[in-house]
């Protein structure tokens, strides 16, 4: 095998794990996929004669940015909720669980993370726990007592949450825009 057959086979393979980086959805595969993709980016420097930009491109593509990657992902482990409501919709007593308790407890196990239920007001909110930082907010309509469970439009875990709720009557899980409030 030559070396532009070489040179070839590895462009082919940046394109191929291009399209993949795009289409994928699992957060650890991209990283997977993004080191991949520099180890083969530095294969193509070294063979172009540029040993020390492939050296660059194994340290900071390879090794570097996956790592700041895998700390930023292994800390949105947190799913913060934040509760309008005073009656037993999110009660957690032991054994005795509310229903929108027992639903957001099954959504954050499928989703392998750490649920965290504040019981405030948005505005007296503070430090860490900014209005952006709130996954969801759990409201009661008023003239017809369903439970409104708020989400960002754009994030894809609501449609879980969607699918989850669809056997309970009393539950109506809204998609938010960001920014956008149904005060």
């Amino acid at each position: 095998m030559n070396m532009m057959n070489i040179v070839n086979l590895l462009s082919m393979l940046l394109i191929l794990i291009s399209i993949t980086i795009i289409i994928s959805k699992d957060n650890l595969k991209l990283i997977v996929f993004f080191s991949a993709f520099s180890l083969i980016s530095a294969s193509l420097y070294y063979l172009y004669k540029s040993p020390d930009v492939a050296l660059a491109e194994v340290a900071i593509g390879s090794a570097i940015i996956p790592l700041i990657f895998i700390i930023s992902i292994s800390k949105q482990r947190e799913f913060v909720v934040i509760s309008h409501v005073d009656d037993d919709f999110l009660r957690n007593c032991g054994l005795i669980k509310g229903v929108g308790y027992r639903i957001l407890e099954d959504f954050t196990n499928y989703y392998g993370l750490k649920l965290s239920i504040y019981s405030n007001d948005i505005g007296k909110l503070y430090g860490i726990f900014r209005q952006r930082d709130v996954d969801l907010i759990i409201d009661k309509c008023p003239n017809t007592e369903n439970y409104l469970i708020k989400g960002k439009e754009s994030s894809i875990l609501m449609n879980k949450l969607e699918q989850i709720t669809e056997k309970y009557d009393r539950v109506v899980v809204l998609k938010v825009r960001e920014g956008e409030t149904y005060d």
